[in-house]
């Protein structure tokens, strides 16, 4: 049925949205058909009808954020599978263009709370990488993705990593995972800020980068509430 739909939709419709597919299926004799339009109602005409239309956005930008932040529980799942969708595409499209593409996942752990949502983020992380893309991952909270298995395999399977200040537990965890001596572990116990360990392939050095304050680059980069300024 959802095969039969699919491609009646685009055999009709140019450039169909989810308003043209639900429209296409409510067509059809099946009673499940008719069950299933009408529980597509509240995505499609509803007040969750965010998905449903085509998009406002220049997504052929050099430059683009997703933001779901302000995302409910009900619309987040899909959210987040319309952004992997949407990355996924935009790392295929620039391969073949024969240009990188550098993707920044702030507060990653997010992503893995839900597990559809965490298995279709380790397949995007594993894939991209194959097709030019470089994929980081920004996190305060390595202990959900040590709790994760995904979480866990792309920890595993980051060649490059940074490692600031982690707590007790977390830090066990990661000295195991790593395998990072008694003398490296001391880096993640108290450091400064700006200061903890970089690890590259095999090699695992500390490092220092505190940046004055007063300065543009701290007004930049500076997370604590105190400081930045406005």
């Amino acid at each position: 049925l959802i095969d039969r739909v699919t491609r009646l939709t685009y055999k009709h419709f140019d450039t169909p949205s989810l308003v043209e597919w639900v429209f296409v299926l409510s067509q059809q004799p099946e009673q499940e058909a008719k069950d299933l339009a009408l529980d597509m109602e509240l995505y499609v005409e509803g007040s969750l009808d965010i998905f449903s239309h085509r998009t406002n956005i220049k997504t052929d930008s050099h430059f683009l954020i997703y933001n779901v932040k302000k995302l409910g529980d009900e619309l987040k799942q899909i959210a987040l599978m319309v952004i992997f969708d949407q990355i996924w595409n935009r790392v295929v499209k620039n391969q073949k263009l024969g240009k990188k593409t550098w993707i920044y996942f702030d507060e990653m752990q997010l992503l893995l709370l839900d597990k559809y949502a965490s298995d279709f983020f380790f397949k995007l992380w594993s894939r991209v990488r194959k097709y030019g893309a470089i994929p980081t991952g920004i996190t305060q909270n390595v202990e959900t993705l040590l709790l994760d298995a995904n979480g866990r395999r792309i920890i595993a399977n980051s060649e490059f990593m940074i490692l600031l200040k982690q707590a007790k537990s977390d830090r066990e965890e990661l000295v195991h995972m790593l395998g990072l001596s008694k003398e490296l572990e001391k880096y993640l116990v108290n450091p400064e800020k700006g200061a903890g360990l970089i690890k590259a392939g095999s090699t695992v050095v500390p490092f220092k980068n505190k940046i004055p304050q007063h300065t543009k680059l701290f007004d930049i980069m500076s997370t604590d509430p105190e400081k930045m300024r406005i």
